[in-house]
Formats: structure tokens, C-alpha cells, sequence
């Protein structure tokens, strides 16, 4: 077979056949499991904000309702506060039910890195979450592509099938009338009954791996149904696929990433060691109807009345330092646990390396397996085609048995069915190409 040898299978294109192509195009655009995928990089997008967000701290809205069983000044008094005035006790609102209103402002100053490395890991988890995407519609389409080329190969074979079943009851009936005629013999006719009921039966099962793969195909189109594949040009060149470049692929970047991802959470994990340095500010109002009335002895008056509602400004600001001298190891193994996890990441860029070049070279060896096998099984289906008209011809004139003729067509149909199978598997072979270096996707 010369290297450019095309071969085209052509169906009768029914109005509801879908090409491979537009095929494609609607799991692409409505399958529900990369809908997931593409919805993982949205939470990471935000993920990454939240953690970006974080390193300008937050700000609060508090209010608080306390009742005391003895009354409670406003704001916090220094002695100091009570005496300097002779009225000043007087003059100091006081409450039992007291109510604080205000806005609070926290941030972290220093953490041991903690927080940048959070966002690292945030960020790289979002370039991860891209690269799934990539990756997931690699393999959807290799999916497709593969049952596509099931469900084609299986539609020839039902349509060789058919033809066959029909040449079997047409042998059947013939084997019949003679019969009747006395010229063949019982045997003969169940012979011919036999070899046309496991034809049908052939064509039953056929028809119902037809419509598994049709179930699944439309899943992946997320549709109700899938009625028919178009034909599909099976070309006999020579696949193009290297083990260089293997770097540049998005499944070897993803490993890199998730080793990286490793790197940052190990020195998250060492930040454990430094001291945690935080800011706080708060500015708001104490409130509270009076506990008592006020008068002062000895002028007589009056400065506050029981039940009058009064208010205080307070604010403050603070640093505050926390850290953590022992831990009884916890630190320690937690460090170690992330140590562990690096380098079982480095160990996974090595597999994938691995796990693509043996895969492109099992898919390489495929497309030669396959092709060899249909250059056979094409002329053992020649051949068979012919030797059956013969046998045909001397079954007629009483030359030959009826289970030598029935075992050559049996043949011929087994042939025929592993040279169409023998022709999508090369076919599949270059789609695994593709998809492993991720070509698929146009």
C-alpha cells in the first residue's frame, strides 16, 4: 500500500448525522464535567483575590450590649480623672447597661511570610486551574474522537452485517425449497436455519453496543440523544509525534506547578517559627442611661439625673508581638510532613516525563500494529469475497458441503469486521497522539 493511501468510509448521511467535527464543537461547548473544570479556575480566581485581600487587613462594625449588676463608668478612669475637680465624681456619667458602638481596623504587619506565600500558592493554583482546563478539553476530545470512531466502525459493520444476514436468509429459504424438493437434506436445512439465527443475533448485538455508544456520546454533548456518525477520512500516513518538547506540554507544567505549590507551603509551614506582629485600632462610643442622679452636697446642684442617656468617644491603637517558643514539635513534623511532599512532587515531574514518552511510543507501535493488521485483513477480505462466489456457485451444483460454504462466509463477515475495527484503531492511535501532546484542540 503506497504511504499517501487514503481510505474514506462513506455513510448515507441521514438529517440528524452529526460530523465528528461538530461533534466536538458541542461537548466543547455544553459537557458538563469541563462546565466543572472551567467553574474550579473561577473559585481559584477568587481564592487568589481573598488571599491578596488579606494583606490589607479588615475593618469591623462592633456593638456590644452589656448589663453590670453595679454600675460601670463610660470610659475607663484613672484616679487621677476622679479627684482633680471636687466635682469631678459628679460630673462622671455611670451605667449598668452599657452599649459600645464602633469600627475596628486590624492588619497583620509581619507573619513570617505567611501570607505572601498564601497568595503564591493562591496564584499558582488559578495557573493550575488554566492548565486543567486545557488539559480536560484535550481529553474530551480524545474521548469523543475515540467513541465516535466506535460508533463509525460499528455502523460499517452493521451495514456489512445486514447484508450478510440477508444473504443468510436468502440461502436459508433456498436451502429450504430444496428441501422440500428432497435435494438437501434436514441437516442441510438446520444448518442454514442455525448459521441465519446467529447472524441475527450478531446484528442484535451490533445494534446494542450502537446504542451504549450513543447513550455516552450524547452525555458528552450533554444532549437527550445521538443519532448517527458521518464518515470520517482514515488516513495511512505516518503520524507525527516526538519526545522533545515534552517541557513545553501543559500536563509537564502542571507538575511543575504542584511542585512548586510544595515549595511554598513548606516555607509556609517554616514561618511557624517567626514571631507574629499584628496592628489594631478601634474608634467608637460608649453609651447608657445613667445609674444614679448627681448632686453635689455641697452646692446643691444637680449634674446628672438617673435615666439621662449619655455617651463617651473612645479610641485606641495598638502593636502587639506573639511568639510561639515551644510547641512540643508540632513545628517541627509539620515542616517535615511538607519536606516529604516536595520531593514527592519532584518525583512526579520525573513520572510524567516518563509516562508521556511511554505513552507516545506504545501509541507509535499502535499505528504500526494497525496498520499491518488492515493491510492483512484487507487482502484475506479480497481474497474471501472471491472464494465464496465460488463456493456458492459449487454448493449450487451439489460440489460442495453446506457447512463449507457457510463456514467461508462466516469468515468473510469476521474478516471484514476486524479490518474495519484494525482501520479506526489506527485511527485512534493518532488521536492518542494528538492528545498526549495535546494537538487536539484546534
Amino acid at each position: 500500500m503506497d504511504k499517501k493511501t487514503v481510505f474514506s468510509l462513506f455513510l448515507a448521511v441521514s438529517l440528524n448525522a452529526m460530523s465528528l467535527e461538530e461533534t466536538i464543537e458541542r461537548a466543547l461547548a455544553q459537557n458538563n464535567s469541563l462546565k466543572k473544570v472551567v467553574l474550579s479556575k473561577d473559585e481559584a480566581k477568587y481564592n487568589k483575590e481573598a488571599k491578596k485581600s488579606q494583606n490589607y487587613g479588615r475593618f469591623d462594625l462592633k456593638v456590644d450590649y452589656d448589663h453590670f449588676n453595679k454600675a460601670r463608668t463610660l470610659a475607663p478612669l484613672t484616679p487621677m480623672d476622679i479627684v482633680s475637680s471636687p466635682t469631678g465624681a459628679y460630673e462622671m456619667p455611670t451605667t449598668n447597661d452599657l452599649i459600645t458602638a464602633g469600627v475596628a481596623y486590624n492588619v497583620v504587619l509581619f507573619d513570617g511570610f505567611a501570607q505572601q506565600n498564601s497568595y503564591k500558592i493562591s496564584d499558582l493554583a488559578y495557573k493550575n486551574s488554566m492548565l486543567k482546563i486545557k488539559l480536560a478539553k484535550e481529553e474530551l476530545i480524545y474521548n469523543v474522537r475515540s467513541l465516535y470512531l466506535s460508533l463509525l466502525a460499528l455502523q460499517e459493520q452493521l451495514e456489512a452485517q445486514t447484508r450478510y444476514v440477508a444473504s443468510q436468509k436468502k440461502l436459508y429459504e433456498y436451502v429450504q425449497k430444496e428441501y422440500e424438493l428432497q435435494s438437501k437434506s434436514k441437516l442441510d436445512l438446520l444448518e442454514a436455519k442455525n448459521s441465519y439465527t446467529e447472524a441475527l443475533s450478531v446484528k442484535e448485538k451490533i445494534v446494542a453496543n450502537m446504542e451504549i455508544l450513543k447513550a455516552t456520546l450524547a452525555k458528552m454533548i450533554a444532549e437527550e440523544s445521538f443519532d448517527k456518525a458521518e464518515e470520517v477520512e482514515v488516513n495511512f500516513e505516518e503520524a507525527r509525534g516526538s519526545e522533545t518538547g515534552i517541557e513545553e506540554l501543559s500536563r509537564f507544567k502542571l507538575a511543575e506547578f504542584s511542585k512548586s505549590i510544595a515549595q511554598k507551603k513548606l516555607e509556609s509551614v517554616k514561618s511557624l517559627y517567626y514571631p507574629k506582629i499584628d496592628l489594631s485600632a478601634y474608634y467608637g462610643q460608649s453609651m447608657g442611661p445613667n445609674a444614679t442622679t448627681n448632686t453635689f452636697p455641697a452646692t446643691g446642684v444637680t449634674y446628672l439625673k438617673k435615666g439621662d442617656f449619655n455617651s463617651e468617644n473612645l479610641w485606641q491603637i495598638g502593636v502587639h508581638l506573639k511568639w510561639n517558643i515551644y510547641d512540643f514539635g508540632v513545628r517541627s513534623s509539620s515542616v517535615q510532613k511538607e519536606k516529604i511532599a516536595l520531593i514527592k512532587s519532584k518525583i512526579d515531574i520525573d513520572d510524567v516525563k516518563l509516562e508521556l514518552v511511554k505513552g507516545l511510543k506504545i501509541a507509535k507501535n499502535k499505528l504500526s500494529l494497525a496498520k499491518a493488521d488492515y493491510t492483512s485483513l484487507k487482502s484475506r477480505f479480497e481474497l474471501l469475497v472471491e472464494i465464496e462466489k465460488a463456493q456458492t456457485i459449487k454448493y449450487k451444483n451439489d460440489a460442495l458441503s453446506l457447512t463449507d460454504l457457510l463456514d467461508t462466509k462466516a469468515k468473510t463477515a469476521l474478516v471484514y469486521a476486524k479490518m474495519i475495527a484494525s482501520m479506526y484503531e489506527y485511527q485512534k492511535a493518532k488521536y492518542y497522539i494528538d492528545y498526549l501532546l495535546e494537538k487536539g484542540e484546534k
